[in-house]
């Protein structure tokens, strides 16, 4: 019995002790193994293999959750109900039409009673994180706390559903200014007849594209704890590391093809490619003192960025090494952050900050 009365004890002593090492293996299990299915199913059962697919894309928010529950398990009243309510139900409500617009009818899968439970999960998901924001578990709602703090200025905004449109086009200028030939666009018709497009491919990366599903993890979780003992550059190039090698099945089922060299190669590739958009992400996630709820904007803005309409080039990836280079300098981020910066920014390290709104 009293082993057994220890259990939840030992583990979350455990957990205490190597948290980065038990968010990264949590994460690695549950997107792997699913991801694993996905390839196992890509021909018999292509449907569920897509949802399959999709909810092993929220493996690093899952594990964030799952950790920081376990961390900080104590509770306490659940805040707002009505407002949990409204927000939960309207991103749920979103979710279904959205799903029910553009996604697979699951009674087409071989085995539809399974395509359809992870029709609903995929459905559930975005809707569950949201409402996890106001858990009564301490350490989840003060994981999650910034994921609704949207009144910022305005200027956080633009920044993050600019700056990667900013870094594309720049390498585009830059290469026409070096007189290499630029692939073609991927859309040539005007902005206004793309629009209704452009919002619904936004949102539907948002929610399943991987924003939503990896950022609570990524800097919610890892980053404050990379930062308590790195500075930011240092905290920055693990996470790279970490952030690439996630990818690593999808490299194997031949998702990247075109995009990377097949095998070691476009592994280690996707590797030194994170590396400037990690740096990035970590000077927004410092920047707007840990605004989960910008840098999910943000890592959707950079996905729909290039490839949208604007061409993926050489010159896309030296602008963003300029870039990255200029932030580093700028704001000296091999330097350790002040011990008041870094804890302001750790939501996973702190008691809920309930007055955020």
């Amino acid at each position: 019995m009293s082993a057994v009365a220890t259990t939840a004890p030992q583990r979350r002593a455990l957990v205490r002790r190597h948290p980065l090492l038990a968010f990264v293996g949590l994460t690695y299990a549950l997107s792997w193994s699913l991801w694993g299915l996905q390839g196992l199913l890509a021909e018999a059962d292509p449907i569920s293999a897509r949802w399959l697919g999709i909810i092993a894309a929220y493996g690093p928010t899952l594990a964030a959750i799952a950790l920081a529950g376990l961390l900080r398990p104590e509770r306490q009243a659940a805040a707002s109900p009505r407002r949990r309510r409204w927000l939960a139900g309207g991103v749920l409500a979103g979710t279904v039409g959205l799903n029910l617009m553009i996604a697979s009818n699951p009674l087409g899968s071989p085995h539809p009673l399974v395509a359809a439970l992870l029709w609903l999960v995929i459905t559930l998901l975005p809707a569950w994180v949201v409402w996890s924001r106001f858990s009564r578990r301490i350490g989840v709602r003060a994981l999650l706390h910034t994921l609704t703090a949207w009144r910022v200025p305005p200027i956080w905004y633009g920044a993050a559903l600019l700056l990667p449109v900013i870094i594309s086009a720049a390498g585009i200028a830059l290469m026409t200014l070096l007189g290499q030939p630029l692939p073609a666009f991927p859309r040539t018709e005007p902005v206004r007849a793309l629009l209704p497009l452009l919002v619904t491919t936004f949102v539907t990366t948002l929610l399943y594209g991987g924003p939503l599903g990896e950022e609570a993890g990524w800097r919610g979780f890892a980053l404050p704890r990379l930062q308590a003992r790195h500075s930011p550059l240092v905290a920055s190039l693990l996470l790279s590391v970490v952030w690439g090698l996630w990818h690593v099945p999808l490299h194997l089922q031949g998702v990247y093809h075109g995009i990377f060299p097949d095998g070691l190669p476009g592994i280690l590739l996707r590797i030194v490619t994170t590396v400037p958009t990690t740096v990035l992400f970590t000077w927004f996630f410092n920047r707007t003192k840990g605004n989960l709820w910008l840098v999910v904007l943000l890592h959707t803005a950079v996905n729909n960025s290039a490839g949208f309409w604007l061409p993926v080039t050489l010159g896309v990836y030296a602008a963003m090494a300029i870039m990255t280079l200029t932030l580093i300098i700028t704001d000296r981020m091999w330097r350790m952050r002040p011990p008041e910066d870094t804890m302001a920014s750790a939501a996973a390290l702190n008691a809920s900050r309930e007055g955020t709104r």
